[in-house]
């Protein structure tokens, strides 16, 4: 779980009168800051370029949370949700964060890594192997790299094999792909098209992901919004 922890000075022994009003000021700049830290934890998952939906994973919660509490000693939570089987939000960030090897698992040899040529899904990701398999309605044949009798206009990318659909053409309205028919195999139809060999993806044993989540940024606000905000509550 990914989480930055606020707290702030401990006024308990200053302040002997007007306790009250002194709490409520610093409940409501911990509060203020929490948001703050919340907003710029965001702010690093979308540079990153992984989406809305993952920075809207990343919550914020000030204590004392119940309306008309308030305390000389307050404190907020910045964290991603996890899950319970480690794939969640919490444990995506985590893996951009610290630059994570990632392996296949669930007793697979080779990570799929999807080409350019994969179709996307409506939410904009790639389709899977056996979606794509379901989406051509055939199987997508293992070739090796070092196989020189095979030919394709797809960029090859570095992997122990790939994935591929043979018997494509591509629509020249969108320029995506689709299965060749018989007379287009044959070669007889009046403006032929290549039939092509394409990637759709390239296997590998594993994956770094790249460092793109700094999260000293979130903890340098949380060091620093504090005192600030708690000056521009008090009155």
């Amino acid at each position: 779980m990914l989480r930055t922890s606020l707290t702030g000075p401990d006024f308990d022994k200053i302040f002997t009168e007007a306790e009250k009003d002194v709490a409520g000021f610093m409940t409501a700049a911990m509060a203020d800051t929490t948001v703050d830290v919340k907003e710029a934890f965001r702010d690093q998952v979308r540079a990153a370029g992984l989406g809305e939906r993952l920075a809207n994973a990343v919550r914020g919660v000030s204590y004392p949370n119940r309306s008309g509490r308030v305390s000389l000693d307050p404190g907020g939570w910045v964290y991603a949700q996890p899950s319970k089987d480690g794939r969640g939000a919490a444990a995506i960030i985590e893996s951009y964060a610290t630059g994570a090897n990632i392996v296949a698992r669930a007793g697979k040899r080779f990570l799929a890594i999807p080409t350019e040529d994969v179709p996307q899904k409506r939410s904009g990701n790639a389709l899977t192997p056996d979606e794509v398999e379901q989406r051509f309605g055939r199987r997508l044949q293992f070739i090796s790299p070092n196989d020189k009798g095979f030919r394709t206009p797809s960029q090859r990318g570095r992997g122990v094999a790939y994935l591929v659909l043979k018997g494509l053409v591509i629509r020249k309205a969108t320029g995506r792909w689709r299965n060749a028919t018989e007379r287009e195999r044959g070669g007889k139809t009046r403006n032929p098209r290549p039939v092509q060999s394409v990637i759709m993806f390239t296997l590998v044993r594993a994956v770094k992901k790249p460092k793109k989540v700094d999260l000293s940024v979130p903890a340098q606000v949380a060091d620093t919004r504090f005192e600030a905000n708690l000056n521009a509550r008090w009155r």
